[in-house]
């Protein structure tokens, strides 16, 4: 059994922000209902102060008057993986949480292989965590105590652990890569994109005719609509795969739609006249408007980056299998790359380039350099 606070109304949320009023760290999870919905909305939001657990309905609360706590720099706001939950405040309350702690970050510091919340709940409190509920429509209401417990649970243990993971990492001396790392994941927080299909973004599609190109448009547009009007995530209407197999096909009428096999009969009873007239609207589109992809850079081929990346690489490795880091974290191969067609000659140049965070540096410039100069 855990204990918290339902905060319903919005004068329990003006109660409940007097009470953290002087907090100087607070936990935070947010549960969505982008698995139910057409349109992704905070369906709850989870504080703890360490002490006392708060389970806020976004639904019947004024949310905008919890924006002030969360953009208050005396308080220290502790997620796990912030990207996703901070994304979320970001577009619905206006505010980026600052500054943060994030759990998920501070563990892979640490290189812990298993980075989960339910893994490290596991390791440090030795809870077991399921996480059966987390595809729950946490829109639905009244929600029942067993779900309620079930978010409290995601954020009753923040705090401690945030104290345990911290104290690990300045043991090891590595606060000012986490206090940087924390940083940048706040900084770099966007709003969440507006809804919209583009063939650009599928996987496969560049196998595609520009003909057939125009087919998967006009599907991918038909689904979106579709998903809107119904208000369910598009995956929920006809999965992307089954479009682009129809795109490939180009089937002019029912039969061929069924022979294709590419939807389930209970998806050609519903979609299956909607999705042909998508297909001969593809069809039908004039040729000077049919779509393409944009035509990738050619980058000439530098044999020598080529070669230093090998070298990189390999000392990369061996730098993390010293740190217990997982490497791609250490220094993804994207900015090994860039590095090795750059071939800076210093740390300041390579600090310069912007392509690797400070601790980066500080971890692997040396290394780095002294690649080049073999």
């Amino acid at each position: 059994m855990i204990d918290f606070q339902y905060v319903g109304d919005t004068s329990a949320l003006i109660e409940m922000l007097d009470d953290l009023r002087g907090r100087q760290q607070i936990s935070v999870d947010l549960e969505s209902d982008s698995y139910h919905h057409y349109t992704e909305k905070i369906a709850l939001l989870q504080i703890g102060d360490g002490e006392n657990i708060y389970i806020v309905d976004p639904f019947g609360v004024d949310m905008e008057k919890a924006a002030p706590l969360f953009a208050d720099r005396r308080v220290e706001k502790v997620f796990h993986d912030v990207d996703y939950d901070g994304r979320m405040l970001l577009t619905y309350l206006g505010v980026k949480p600052t500054p943060i702690f994030d759990t998920m970050v501070a563990a892979r510091i640490l290189g812990k292989e298993k980075v989960g919340l339910a893994d490290l709940l596991g390791e440090y409190f030795g809870l077991s965590v399921d996480k059966g509920l987390q595809k729950a429509d946490w829109s639905r209401r009244p929600l029942g105590r067993e779900m309620l417990e079930y978010a409290a649970l995601d954020v009753a243990y923040l705090i401690p652990l945030r104290e345990r993971l911290k104290e690990e990492i300045e043991a090891r001396g590595r606060w000012d890569w986490a206090a940087e790392e924390f940083a940048r994941l706040v900084g770099n927080l966007e709003q969440m994109p507006e809804r919209g299909a583009t063939f650009t973004r599928v996987k496969g599609a560049r196998e595609l005719s520009p003909r057939q190109l125009a087919v998967l448009q006009a599907l991918l547009d038909w689904r979106e609509e579709r998903a809107k009007a119904m208000d369910i995530p598009t995956f929920k209407v006809i999965g992307t795969e089954r479009l682009l197999k129809v795109a490939a096909a180009r089937p002019r009428n029912r039969r061929e739609l069924q022979r294709l096999d590419a939807l389930s009969e209970r998806q050609i009873d519903r979609f299956g006249g909607d999705v042909l007239r998508a297909v001969e609207k593809g069809r039908k589109l004039q040729d000077a408007k049919l779509p393409a992809f944009p035509a990738r850079a050619h980058q000439k081929r530098d044999l020598s980056a080529e070669r230093m990346l090998k070298h990189f690489k390999a000392a990369r490795d061996r730098r993390a299998e010293d740190l217990g880091l997982d490497p791609g974290f250490l220094l993804p191969n994207a900015a090994l790359k860039a590095i090795a067609r750059l071939k800076p000659s210093s740390v300041s140049e390579l600090e310069e380039s912007g392509l690797l965070k400070g601790w980066q540096i500080e971890a692997m410039g040396d290394a780095l350099l002294s690649c080049l100069r073999e």
